[in-house]
């Protein structure tokens, strides 16, 4: 019953907006996991509706122009509609837009503004990121860690979803492309002249604009969790992505390196570059 009257309601609204003047003149600006719809105020509307295809997202008051779909998937087409409604809920008008997302794909460097760079390893920090569609759990973003001399390693995902090695045990000497790219990012952000003698991945949660990893961590037979945390955002235009590694271990966070920026707080702040 629900899915029929969300069809019928759509093609009501198709109808309004081939046959009103469509004054309305609804705009759409495009970002990486979501759409910014913008419109003019059209005389009598009490309501604005708005769907993504046939799902109503939001009602808004008769003072707002302006509403931003979120929790969208990157380099993907939506049909977006805004619908005028007076106060018996009858369409005054409506107008269809179709807009593409863009992505997150890119360059990422914070850089040191300081003289405490962990002993010149965190003199800069640059990540790439390029979107990646899994068949088993849909999109995310790859991550890659880009030294000095412009070569990569790959930090997030460090194991390819399926694989039967994700979540086991791996010595911190392991040489293998995985053990590497683990090793080289950890010490960066490790402050203690101590090394743990092996790693695992607990889990990870991956969400449109944020990805987060947990680590535990074994020292001389004591075990830590971390949580790795990178949330990304625009802000005056630029495109950022906040990243940090937490613990709840006292031990752990007396030797994680957090940003020495003044007025940054302790997370790390990537622009695109």
């Amino acid at each position: 019953m629900t899915k029929r009257l969300i069809s019928v309601c759509y093609l009501l609204l198709a109808a309004a907006a081939m046959l009103s003047a469509v004054s309305l003149n609804a705009e759409a600006e495009s970002l990486p996991t979501s759409i910014k719809l913008s419109w003019d105020a059209v005389d009598g509307a009490v309501y604005y509706d708005i769907y993504n295809g046939q799902t109503s997202v939001a009602r808004l008051p008769s003072d707002v122009y302006s509403f931003t779909v979120e929790d969208l998937f990157s380099n993907e087409s939506y049909d977006l509609c805004v619908a005028a409604r007076d106060a018996e809920n009858r369409d005054l008008d409506a107008e269809w837009v179709t807009a593409s997302t863009t992505n997150w794909d890119g360059v990422y460097q914070w850089v040191n503004e300081t003289d405490k760079d962990n002993r010149g390893r965190m003199k800069t920090f640059t990540l790439r990121l390029e979107t990646v569609r899994d068949e088993a759990i849909g999109q995310y973003l790859r991550m890659f860690m880009v030294n000095d001399d412009g070569s990569e390693l790959r930090i997030f995902p460090l194991f390819d979803f399926g694989s039967e090695d994700a979540g086991s045990w791996v010595d911190y000497g392991d040489d293998g492309p995985t053990g590497t790219a683990y090793r080289e990012n950890a010490e960066r952000f490790n402050t203690s002249i101590f090394k743990p003698s092996k790693w695992r991945v607990d889990r990870i949660v991956i969400d449109y604009d944020s990805t987060s990893a947990y680590i535990q961590t074994s020292a001389f037979g004591i075990i830590v969790d971390t949580e790795t945390t990178y949330n990304l955002y625009i802000e005056d235009g630029l495109r950022k992505m906040s990243f940090s590694t937490t613990s709840e271990s006292s031990l752990a966070e007396s030797v994680l390196f957090h940003n020495p920026n003044p007025g940054e707080e302790d997370a790390f702040i990537l622009t695109e570059i």
